[in-house]
């Protein structure tokens, strides 16, 4: 499209210091195609001005970026923060340095934003992390936090090495509020709970107690998501009033029924199809192993043991390894329908776990999800404006639009003409700040 023409030429005397992105092709999250020749005036860590005829100001610091294309800031609405170091997930784990050392390598791949989905060991460390950053202190990905999750007693994913003593058990719908009141105390930004039996393995959290998860979460003007695998579960959750499902219906084709349900709470789908993958993709060591742009952020020694024979015929003798390529396949086709349907689509990867790679995996969901059948166009708004517009802070994050945060990626190439040009981050910048 021709430059943006809602500007007129504007000239600023500055009192502290602004920096100028010249000359980019802008893809602004909105769904917009993008503009070219647009400048991109940041001070205060905000979007000063955007558009065509924008001059930069007078002591203005400024980037000439011809030939590049600046798209939003990955917001994942579905990660794990602090909780694994190498391939081992623990409770030990979930200290500020590991947590803090996280966040900056989403921000290295162009991640400006994650949900810690329910495995905070102690929310209010996490929280303190989060209130820093929101007072000015932003040192990689700004993070929303859904404290600890909730589960049924000796359920998934508690049962889990790792797991043990992170979600709430609980056994009663009293005790659920109770827990949902807690977390509201400690100022979490959202609820989650995981609702599946894992192939009938394991109790699942019953309709009563995540009834009253999600009411109780509402009495607090809190979202609540659900872990969920069955299309009845996600049809009950639904009733309950969930506000989203955390990855797709994977058993069946989802129906005409669940794609109204969805929109009577004006829900959001995630599909995390990278976290399908993971359940079977390392049976035969898959080729980005050796990507440069995954490498560059994990230690060889992991690279090694995620090549070796042992990992390679644990991943293929899963009792469950057919069974999880079938799931991916539906995952892939119900995120085509519901996105078909006109349903809000959400961008999460379910990183953080073990072998569930934080940074690279994003990137590669977009990939999938284009595989699906989304557009580029779709997946980024997925990532961008949706994402926003579900955490309910979309006044000041998703799109790139004046008075909103300058949370961006500088690409090398347009990732509408090819998704993985996602890859090629020229530079990130957070609240304006150069990564």
């Amino acid at each position: 499209m021709k430059p943006l023409l809602f500007l007129s030429v504007v000239t600023w005397s500055l009192s502290a210091q602004v920096s100028v992105l010249q000359n980019v092709t802008l893809i602004d999250g909105t769904g917009r195609q993008p503009f070219t020749d647009v400048s991109i005036v940041i001070a205060g860590g905000r979007i000063r001005e955007i558009g065509g005829n924008v001059k930069a100001p007078a002591g203005a610091s400024v980037v000439n970026l011809q030939g590049k294309t600046v798209m939003p800031g990955i917001m994942n609405l579905h990660g794990h923060v602090g909780v694994t170091k190498g391939l081992a997930q623990a409770k030990e784990n979930f200290t500020p340095d590991n947590i803090e050392s996280q966040l900056r390598n989403y921000a290295s791949y162009g991640v400006t934003s994650v949900v810690s989905m329910g495995s905070d060991v102690d929310p209010a460390l996490m929280v303190r992390i989060r209130d820093r950053q929101r007072g000015g202190q932003v040192n990689g990905a700004r993070v929303y936090s859904a404290g600890r999750g909730f589960t049924g007693i000796k359920g998934y994913p508690s049962i889990l090495p790792g797991n043990q003593g992170v979600p709430f058990e609980v056994a009663t719908a009293a005790q659920a509020r109770m827990y949902v009141d807690e977390l509201a105390k400690q100022r979490v930004d959202l609820i989650k709970m995981w609702v599946d039996d894992h192939l009938g393995r394991y109790p699942a959290l019953s309709p009563e107690i995540y009834t009253a998860v999600i009411d109780q979460a509402h009495k607090h003007k809190l979202k609540a998501a659900a872990h969920m695998f069955y299309l009845r579960d996600a049809k009950r959750l639904l009733d309950a009033g969930v506000d989203a499902m955390a990855h797709s219906v994977r058993d069946a084709e989802v129906d005409a029924d669940l794609i109204a349900k969805l929109k009577k709470n004006n829900a959001t789908a995630i599909a995390t199809l990278t976290r399908e993958q993971s359940t079977f993709v390392y049976a035969t060591s898959p080729a980005w192993l050796d990507d440069p742009f995954f490498t560059r952020a994990v230690a060889p020694d992991i690279i090694k043991t995620v090549k070796s024979d042992p990992f390679r015929n644990k991943a293929a003798g899963d009792p469950d390894f057919e069974k999880n390529k079938q799931f991916f396949q539906q995952a892939s086709r119900n995120l085509k329908k519901l996105s078909d349907a006109g349903i809000r689509i959400g961008f999460g990867t379910d990183t953080g776990p073990p072998a569930r790679f934080q940074g690279f995996f994003e990137h590669w969901e977009m990939e999938l999800m284009v595989q699906a059948g989304l557009t580029p166009m779709q997946v980024i708004q997925s990532a961008s404006k949706n994402a926003a517009e579900y955490l309910g802070v979309g006044k000041d994050y998703g799109t790139l639009e004046k008075g909103k945060a300058a949370d961006l990626i500088v690409l090398d190439k347009n990732p509408l003409s090819d998704i993985r040009n996602t890859r090629t981050i020229q530079a990130v910048y957070i609240g304006g700040v150069k990564q």
